[in-house]
């Protein structure tokens, strides 16, 4: 269990690195490396929950508005960089108000994460107190039923997780992207423990990044009806459509083949 413990504590050396290294500069790669340190060790306060309930609840809480805002700055971030890889494919001044559009409301979103990262230090405080709390746990690791129960206690919050995932409605728009959400969330929690199917994770990987790109293409495509023109802009808004239907083909596929061969019965997720 030593390795899994140092895996936790890990996230959280990432997330503290990736808040403290944001000032002013809010670039796309620094903003999408702090959304998924935020995830990630929001994944690891939810499995260590049972030995910590209110520590991990308190770190949650404070995690959760940095998530929140930095995962609008990522979005944006997202939906420009399609906006630019349409600019071959259509008129400039079809995509110009489209990207002004997108352009303007990713200045707003970083103002909000601006306003966000001023409570690092509180956010920051809680973290190396939870790392307290991981290494406390990392010396006693050694002896085997302590081992035990902490590998119990990450295939616990995994199987709860397949459980969900396992007697998920049949797929559509309206629930594929909360699906996506429960994968990650499964897959975060699996990458702490060394005995996890690889398989699996792949395959949970798979099927976040196909239904990720899909519910991309789904919110550009949205924002494009909104500001764009149909009497000048229809053969753009008809290329995002059609290319928003092939990704949630592509998505629909990687889900059910996810939930067809891992999630159809009881899994061994550890030895």
């Amino acid at each position: 269990m030593a390795g899994e413990l140092e895996r936790v504590r890990k996230a959280l050396r990432e997330l503290g690195k990736s808040l403290a290294s944001l000032h002013g500069d809010l670039s796309p790669q620094s903003v999408h490396k702090l959304r998924t340190a935020s995830r990630r060790v929001e994944a690891v306060a939810v499995v260590l929950e049972t030995a910590h309930p209110k520590k991990s609840r308190r770190l949650v809480k404070a995690i959760e508005p940095v998530r929140k805002a930095a995962g609008e700055v990522r979005n944006m971030d997202v939906l420009l960089a399609i906006a630019r890889k349409l600019k071959r494919h259509c008129a400039e001044e079809s995509l110009a108000p489209l990207l002004a559009h997108l352009e303007t409301a990713r200045q707003q979103n970083a103002g909000e994460l601006a306003r966000v990262l001023r409570r690092r230090q509180a956010v920051r405080k809680d973290l190396k107190e939870y790392s307290r709390l991981v290494l406390s746990a990392l010396k006693h690791a050694g002896s085997s039923s302590e081992a035990n129960q902490n590998q119990e206690k990450i295939h616990a919050a995994a199987m709860g997780v397949i459980r969900e995932l396992g007697g998920w409605q049949p797929f559509d728009a309206g629930n594929l992207h909360a699906f996506r959400l429960k994968v990650k969330e499964l897959r975060y929690t699996l990458q702490l423990d060394a005995d996890t199917d690889a398989g699996l994770v792949a395959a949970l990987g798979d099927a976040q990044r196909r239904i990720g790109d899909w519910h991309d293409w789904q919110q550009f495509k949205e924002i494009a009806h909104q500001v764009l023109v149909p009497e000048r802009d229809q053969p753009l808004l008809d290329r995002i459509d059609k290319t928003t239907r092939r990704r949630f083909d592509r998505a629909l596929t990687a889900a059910n083949a996810l939930r067809g061969k891992y999630l159809a019965m009881p899994l061994a997720i550890g030895v």
